[in-house]
């Protein structure tokens, strides 16, 4: 499946996209959910180490905490339902709060 990631999800993933398979995920021929793909992204991408940046220390959040305030689109219908099944030819974007007025 193609996972987009956008603003600070992407920094977090380090990429704006991926694909994963899910055949990797399924347990004995069982359906992959959406909690099952973003546990799995969860526990791939931990923080990384802090970053210097002159005279200030820049931390970057993990993939995981990221993941834990965003809301998901599969093909282009907002999901909430962490149980929905998912299938190698669906597409996965992964939104982070918007700021803004």
């Amino acid at each position: 499946m193609r996972i987009r990631y956008f603003a600070a999800a992407a920094q977090a993933a380090g990429t704006t996209e991926e694909h994963l398979d899910l055949e990797d995920l399924a347990i004995d021929g069982s359906p992959v959910t959406l909690e099952m793909v973003l546990d799995t992204l969860s526990l791939r991408e931990p923080a990384a180490e802090p970053v210097a940046s002159g005279l200030l220390v820049r931390r970057t959040t993990s993939l995981g905490t990221v993941l834990a305030r965003c809301s998901f689109l599969i093909n282009g219908i907002s999901v909430q339902d962490m149980d929905r099944v998912l299938s190698p030819g669906d597409e996965l974007d992964v939104l982070p709060p918007f700021a803004g007025g």
